[in-house]
Parts: C-alpha cells; structure tokens; sequence
C-alpha cells in the first residue's frame, strides 16, 4: 500500500511539471515583474537627471546606478539651492556628474552653510561657482571638521583674504585636504633650509599643489635642488622645487634625453634648469618643437638656447616664428643686421614689437605684416 501510495505520488508530481513546463513564462512571472519594476525606476532617474540637472545620457545613467531617488523633493530642492546660488546650467550639469550624491544632501543643512561661508570668505560668485563645481568634494567635505580648519590654516600662513583665495583657485582641491599634516611639515622643512617665509607664503599660493603632495616626494625634490646649489633666498629655488616635485621621476628622465638628443651635455641640462626650471615643466612634444626649430631649422644655434632657456617658454606659433619670419624680410631688405640679437626681439612685449619691427616698416616693406599676420 505505501509503495503504491509513493508511485501515485510520483506520477502526480512528474505531471504537475510537465503540464507546468508548457507554460515557462508561469515560471519567471514574479522575476519578470520585479524586474520591469527595477528598470521602471532605473529608467525614470536616467531621465530625471539628464532633464532636471541636464546630464548626459552615459553621465545620467553612472549617476542613476549610483543613487536610491525614492522621491525627486530633495533632489529638487537642491538643484533649486545651486540654481539660487549663481551656478550655471553647465556648473550644476558638471557637478552633479562627478559626485551623483550631493542630490542626497540636506540644502539647507549640509550645502547652504558651507556655500554661504566661502561667499562671506570674499569669493565672488564666478570664483565660487567654479571652483565647486570643479571640486564637488567641498559640499561633502564638514564644514567644522575640514573646510574651518584650513581656512584658518592658510588665514595664519598668507594673511590677506585675497591671497587665500588666489591660493584655492590654484587648488581647488585644497579646502578637503587636512592642510595641518600636509602643508606644515614641508613649511618647516623648507624654513629648516633657510628658505625666508615671504619665500614660502609666495610659493604656497602660486604653488599650492607642491604642498599637497606627498612627503617624500617632496623630500626627494628638496634634496634635488639643494644638491644643485640653488640658493634657498631666490625665488628661483622655490621655482626649481615646485617643478620637481610636479614631474614624476620618469618624465624628467624622458625629458633629459629629448634635451640631449639635440646636443645638450648634462651638465648643460643643469645649466640651462639653474637658469629657467621650468623648462622641464614644458611637455616633450613643445621640446621638441621648439629645439628643431632653434636648432635645425632658424639657424639660431643651440647656444642661443644655452645662454636664454627662456625663450624655450613662449609660444612657437604665436610668437617665435611670426617674429623669426619678420626679422628675416627687415635683413633681406638691409634694414636690420644679420646679427640682430633674436632673444631681444623675441622678449619684446607685442606692442612694442609690432610698433618697432612691423608699423615703422610696413608701408615701404609690406611683406613684413603678410609675415606677422602668419600666426596660428
């Protein structure tokens, strides 16, 4: 009896299966439900945010996987908040795209207070504005715990509400950052080395980002420039040290040979960097223009470059060749000596360039501007 009673069972079971595999959509029906719900919802905060907040639609999609949006009230109030505040469309659309959440945030409560102390600090609505939305990790960073304590930090080091906010549009980053444990070891290091403190307070506010990195890379570039004997009283010391520790090591190795590929010594590396260090800020591909010009192309020989490594910072385009191209129509014409001092020429404001070398020629000699006007 009960083993018949087991294969009845069986049977049942074998033909409530097979009559319910004629039907798989029975199967998946609470699946599919869910899921259709879930790409409803998905879908509505794709849409929300490239409509309200005028994301894109890769931007709005990242943002929408990022965000439980349950109701838009607190999200609407928000972008109301930024609206009222100055931020433009394309601000609000930047800012939102980088941190998705701050349209979690409490308006008046976690963004209005800190947006309303950097307004009373002196930056004007354009600064402002901008450097939120270039740096959304300000509204997220506290108020008391972050944003206070390096205001008052950079209050103590540069003085003038003007400087501080020169500063933070340097690095907009740097009102997040724990200012104490970054910057005052490397003010102490550099003091330690006799660099003055008006030294200092100058580069930290052309310069912030040097304070910001790390501790031994900014060790090992302190050491550098010393070991160069650049005098720790010039401006040009903090120069050299703020480019070093903005190069990673490989780089300035890369560069090192691009500059020797073309007939530079290391010691006339060094020469040229004690001179002007940011030639090695430069990137390698305006080096590299910039030497086969000189030094292939114009004629202008490698010493020149030597003796002035300035000249290797301005403009190829725009102000070398224009320039290198009128001199050469004013001597092929006698008007100038063949050896015109070109760094002369080079430096010279526009102004002063275009009266001296173009205005004062061009009626008796018009292809001296055909030649200027050759910018790009």
């Amino acid at each position: 009896m009960l083993r018949l009673f087991r294969r009845n069972l069986i049977d049942i079971e074998t033909h409530i299966s097979l009559r319910f595999s004629q039907y798989p959509s029975l199967k998946s029906i609470s699946t599919t439900s869910e899921g259709d719900e879930t790409s409803k919802a998905s879908d509505f905060k794709v849409s929300y945010f490239m409509n309200s907040f005028g994301l894109s639609s890769n931007s709005a999609l990242k943002a929408s996987e990022l965000v439980v949006l349950k109701t838009t009230e607190n999200a609407d109030s928000v972008l109301l908040l930024l609206k009222n505040q100055g931020f433009t469309n394309a601000q609000i659309a930047k800012l939102v795209s980088i941190s998705p959440r701050l349209v979690l945030l409490n308006p008046d409560k976690n963004l209005k207070p800190k947006i309303d102390f950097l307004r009373g600090a002196g930056f004007s609505t354009p600064d402002l504005t901008h450097i939120i939305s270039s740096n959304p990790q300000i509204l997220n960073s506290s108020l008391e715990k972050r944003i206070l304590p390096a205001m008052g930090f950079l209050k103590g080091i540069l003085g003038s509400d003007k400087d501080i906010i020169s500063t933070i549009k340097n690095a907009k980053w740097i009102l997040n950052s724990n200012l104490n444990e970054l910057m005052r070891p490397k003010i102490a290091a550099l003091q330690d080395h006799g660099v003055p403190a008006y030294r200092v307070s100058a580069m930290i506010k052309r310069n912030p980002s040097a304070f910001l990195s790390r501790s031994d890379r900014f060790s090992e570039a302190l050491m550098i420039v010393k070991d160069m004997s650049f005098d720790p009283s010039s401006s040009l010391f903090c120069v050299a040290l703020a480019t070093v520790v903005g190069i990673d090591k490989s780089i300035r190795e890369e560069k090192m040979e691009l500059y020797g590929s073309f007939g530079w010594s290391e010691d006339d590396i060094v020469s040229a960097f004690k001179k002007q260090p940011q030639i090695m800020a430069i990137s390698k591909s305006k080096i590299k223009r910039m030497m086969d010009f000189f030094v292939k192309e114009s004629g202008c020989g490698l010493s020149l470059v030597s003796r002035y490594p300035n000249i290797l910072l301005l403009s190829l385009e725009k102000r070398i060749m224009p320039r290198y191209s009128v001199t050469r129509v004013l001597i092929s014409h006698g008007l100038l000596n063949r050896d015109v001092n070109f760094v002369t020429i080079f430096m010279l404001k526009e102004a002063k360039f275009l009266e001296k070398y173009v205005i004062k020629y061009q009626e008796n000699v018009p292809q001296v501007m055909l030649a200027y006007q050759r910018k790009t």
